[in-house]
């Protein structure tokens, strides 16, 4: 603010303050000639000491700065608005300015019947042209003139009227890029009004003139503020700011003084973080719901699109995260009026981070992954993003200003007393840091399946061994496509529903179970465990609840193989971004520290560090803490293996591969050396994951998220120890017993004695376990009998018509799942042709012939017919199975490495050869193509050639060879 001596342009001493000053100098010297001696010289000195710090010299002081700088800045941008919105509006101007991509936008909508910047130039040309044709004519001025002239003025008056006041309301203070942001958001709402008055004076529908207007506006300001700005080279002046006078005080004439200077009447108006994104979120979702036809009212569009989903929740993320740093800057408790004005510039901002978003989905993807170099992409991105933040034209313009009014009187409505923040606490992350990061994971989630919904290969399931990582990696949060019918969308979206609930409230136990640091790295570990679990959770849970949901089997989608690659390849990328969320509310929780303690050195920074990892260090669990538990984990999981084995090793081959022993870690001789290995593997994970995952644990005080934090590194062990489903599922169901063996030896003090006794069982346990498989092993084997099974189903769009061989007696459990191999995967390949096209039926038959079946091997050969549409393909499966080691053989095990050379295939040729039908006479045989079948019977070889083997056209056969011929290349 000028103060009355400054000499500066439009701010020169007014008549009536020289006046003023005349008048004073007079009284004074009066009071020095009549003042008796040196009482009246005193006081005359007083009185010039006062000089200019009256009341009243203080008034005119802001008078004259009120009408001096202010005065001429707000004349001189009226009147270059005015001169500018007029001067584009003139036929030739408009002319060349309709032409031009961003000096359209200075031509009044009227003028360009609503159409875009760019179009032809003689819409606008000839519009004016008559308009200056009816008004050069004898029959006065045209109506469209008068009526395009009263909006301009119009427009004028209320933008520099608004401006004004927003600009004293914003606290901004003598800043040019103030007035400028306050003129640039003042001219969208009086742009629109602008032209709801020319349409209501034209009598004409104001819609179609609406979708340019608020842009109109907001380029007309801006121009005329910066012309203004360097025609005056003056600010105008901003009120003197006062602080706010304290909440709670005896007098409720103290409360804060607002944001005009004027004292409010009502309660202390308190800022609320809150409120502008709960608005933003919460107005995009009734107006796309029940207010959709009200064009002025538009706002941030919503839809069942994902991306336009996201867009709505990062607009308003993006508001309060700008509302809070405005905040920051300027505070806004007792000043409704800032608050006002920085809620309307955060929410200016909502729309042009929602068209970012979902300008992305619009075509410029496709263009960016075909040829990223290529600067088409942004071209279109640029295009499309200008006509998503079009799409809806009032949402720039009137929206922002009426829910910042409405966040304004929400927050001045509410109860002006708020608790005090209590003092960040050093040990301990709270509940908003727990939120923070369960926030992000769940933010994670549906922006992953955002994403993944874009990629049918994702939503139909097309994936199969050649399918990219990355993609495999992502099916198990990726929606499924409705046209996969309503069994597949409810299994599918059970799992995504799984996953999406455990996975935030697992995050949110485990931060808050951790001690605070700076970048602890154990806190990753911790994270990533707690990711596996949900993983694991999600998967069990969600085909769980989508077969008690639809009373039927999924065929043909594995979440189990989903789940093991979700956490193979994404959890670990997951994490990582969690980490990241959770470091920064560590090192924001040490900087508040440090701001509360008025530390702004790097000393007293690293002073205030060290103190406060001494101050955690108490409750951080030592090293040989952790190695116990450590030791528990695992021996709870080394007596978890031994019982189990012992159970299977009594319990005979009846239970071998069923229920849920089979899933768990299992240490006997029944098994087969590598899953002995897998479960001796996960004992060792566990127990060093446990001693690495523990170190920054609160184990005295959230002993119950240790607990939940051991079971997904159970998980992670498992998922290490045995590859694949199998292995996160054996971490999955031992992990509640591991915990429950740690919290018995943890809260129960177990006697020496009672040990020693624990460990003599467990030793006879394991002894049993070796001894039975033995004792059972010399006894003769009893034979296994196949029978025949059916496999009989209508599903939508397909008919399953399949017979299969059943094995009964002996070890047939695993037996039936090595014979039962080739009809699933012949159904699993017809319907990921259904997927893929989803308008076709298809059809599956099967039969099969038993080659062999003795004490040795079973071999059986089948046939499946599948027709997708009018498309009928003919395949067929071989299965080898060794009775003795309990699996089927492949190609490569029934052969000698010798017989896959190239001297080996002229040798399998030359023992096919006799046997070969007329007219076929290999020079080579290639035995582990895909196109043939071997079985391996008793004393003999078949080998079943399939079609198109030798030739496209030749059908189908089958050659016995006895065993003789191939000796050498046949393994005994």
């Amino acid at each position: 603010m000028q103060t009355i001596g400054m000499r500066m342009p439009g701010n020169q001493p007014t008549d009536r303050t020289k006046a003023g000053a005349k008048k004073a100098g007079a009284k004074k010297a009066r009071a020095a000639k009549t003042g008796s001696g040196k009482a009246g010289a005193e006081q005359a000195d007083a009185e010039k000491a006062g000089a200019g710090k009256t009341g009243a010299d203080k008034a005119g002081a802001r008078v004259a700065g009120w009408f001096g700088s202010t005065r001429v800045f707000l004349l001189a941008v009226a009147g270059v608005t005015l001169l500018v919105s007029g001067l584009c509006a003139l036929p030739p101007v408009a002319g060349f300015l309709l032409g031009r991509a961003i000096g359209g936008v200075l031509i009044f909508p009227g003028l360009a019947d609503g159409r875009a910047a760019g179009a032809a130039a003689d819409a606008a040309a000839d519009a004016a042209a008559d308009a200056v044709a009816g008004a050069g004519s004898g029959g006065g001025v045209a109506p469209g003139v008068v009526a395009v002239a009263a909006t301009l003025a119009a427009f004028c008056v209320v933008l520099t009227a608004g401006a004004y006041v927003v600009y004293r309301w914003s606290g901004f203070g003598r800043s040019r890029v103030g007035v400028l942001v306050c003129w640039g958001l003042t001219g969208g709402p009086a742009g629109v009004l602008g032209v709801l008055l020319w349409a209501w004076l034209q009598g004409v529908p104001s819609f179609r003139y609406l979708t340019y207007a608020a842009a109109w506006g907001m380029a007309t300001a801006l121009l005329s503020a910066l012309l203004a700005l360097a025609a005056t080279r003056t600010i105008p002046a901003a009120p003197a700011t006062t602080e706010p006078a304290p909440a709670g005080g005896t007098a409720k004439k103290a409360a804060a003084a607002g944001s005009d200077g004027s004292a409010e009447a009502g309660p202390v108006f308190r800022g609320r973080a809150w409120v502008l994104p709960c608005l933003v979120a919460g107005w995009s979702l009734v107006w796309s719901v029940l207010l959709r036809d009200q064009p002025l009212l538009a706002w941030l569009p919503l839809s069942l699109g994902y991306f336009q989903q996201v867009a709505v929740v990062l607009a308003a993320v993006a508001a309060g995260s700008l509302e809070g740093a405005l905040r920051r800057r300027l505070p806004v408790d007792g000043r409704p009026g800032r608050a006002f004005v920085l809620a309307w510039i955060a929410l200016s901002a909502a729309p042009g981070v929602y068209a970012a978003v979902v300008a992305i989905d619009h075509g410029m993807r496709e263009l960016l992954l075909a040829a990223p170099l290529d600067p088409a992409w942004a071209a279109e991105y640029a295009r499309d993003l200008a006509a998503a933040l079009v799409s809806e034209p009032a949402q720039v313009a009137l929206p922002p200003v009426l829910l910042a009014l409405a966040a304004t009187g929400l927050q001045r409505a509410l109860p002006g007393t708020v608790r005090e923040p209590a003092a960040p606490d050093p040990v301990r992350p709270d509940r908003r840091w727990s939120l923070l990061v369960a926030g992000a994971a769940l933010a994670l989630t549906y922006f992953c399946v955002a994403v993944t919904s874009r990629f049918p290969t994702l939503t139909r399931r097309l994936l199969d061994e050649d399918s990219p990582v990355p993609l495999r990696a992502l099916a198990l949060l990726s929606p499924p496509d409705p046209a996969l019918g309503g069994t597949v969308a409810t299994w599918l979206w059970a799992v995504v529903a799984a996953f999406a609930v455990a996975a935030p409230v697992l995050v949110y136990l485990a931060v808050r179970g951790q001690l605070v640091r700076l970048f602890p790295a154990s806190s990753y570990l911790v994270l990533v465990a707690a990711l596996a679990l949900a993983a694991a959770l999600a998967w069990n849970a969600g085909t769980l609840a989508g077969h008690v949901l639809t009373g039927e089997r999924l065929l043909g989608i594995v979440p189990a193989e989903e789940a093991a690659w979700f956490t193979a390849f994404a959890v670990p990328v997951f994490g990582a971004l969690l980490f990241i969320v959770h470091s920064q509310a560590g090192v924001t929780r040490f900087a508040r520290i440090l701001e509360l303690e008025g530390g702004q050195t790097w000393e007293q920074a690293v002073a205030r560090h060290r103190a406060w990892k001494e101050q955690v260090r108490e409750h951080v669990p030592g090293r040989r803490a952790r190695g116990l538990l450590a030791a528990r984990a695992g021996g709870a999981a080394l007596v978890l293996a031994v019982v189990a084995g012992a159970i299977l090793g009594i319990a005979g081959p009846a239970w071998q591969d069923g229920g849920l022993l089979r899933a768990l870690p299992v240490l006997s001789v029944t098994q087969g050396p590598l899953e002995n290995l897998a479960a001796a593997l996960y004992v060792v994970l566990l127990a060093g994951l446990v001693y690495l995952g523990l170190m920054k644990v609160n184990l005295d005080e959230r002993r119950a998220s240790a607990w939940l934090t051991v079971w997904g590194l159970s998980v992670l062990a498992g998922g290490l120890a045995a590859l694949g489903p199998s292995g996160l599922q054996m971490g999955f169901l031992a992990g509640p017993f591991v915990v429950a063996g740690m919290t018995a030896s943890t809260m129960v003090s177990v006697p020496r004695k009672v040990l020693l006794a624990g460990a003599g069982a467990l030793v006879l346990a394991a002894a049993a376990a070796l001894a039975a498989p033995l004792v059972r092993g010399t006894q003769a084997r009893e034979p296994i009998v196949l029978r025949t099974a059916t496999w009989h189903e209508v599903r939508p769009r397909l008919v399953i018509d399949v017979s299969y061989p059943r094995a009964e007696g002996g070890d047939a459990a695993r037996a039936n799942a090595a014979l039962i191999a080739p009809a699933r995967t012949a159904v699993d390949d017809t319907l990921r042709a259904l997927r893929a096209n989803p308008a076709a039926g298809a059809l599956v038959r099967g039969t099969y012939v038993v080659v062999r079946n003795d004490a040795a091997m079973i071999s059986v050969r089948y046939a499946f017919s599948s027709g997708t549409g009018a498309r009928t393909e003919d395949t067929g499966r071989a299965v080898n199975y060794d009775i003795r080691a309990a699996r089927a053989l492949t190609v490569r095990e029934l052969f000698v490495p010798a017989a896959f050379t190239t001297d080996g295939r002229k040798r399998v040729a030359a023992a096919v050869r006799p046997y070969m039908p007329k007219g076929q006479n290999p020079r080579t045989v290639t035995v582990d193509n895909e196109r043939l079948l071997v079985n391996v019977g008793a004393g003999e070889v078949e080998l079943t050639f399939g079609r198109g083997y030798f030739c496209t056209g030749c059908a189908a056969f089958t050659v016995r060879v006895p065993a003789e011929r191939l000796a050498g290349l046949l393994r005994g």
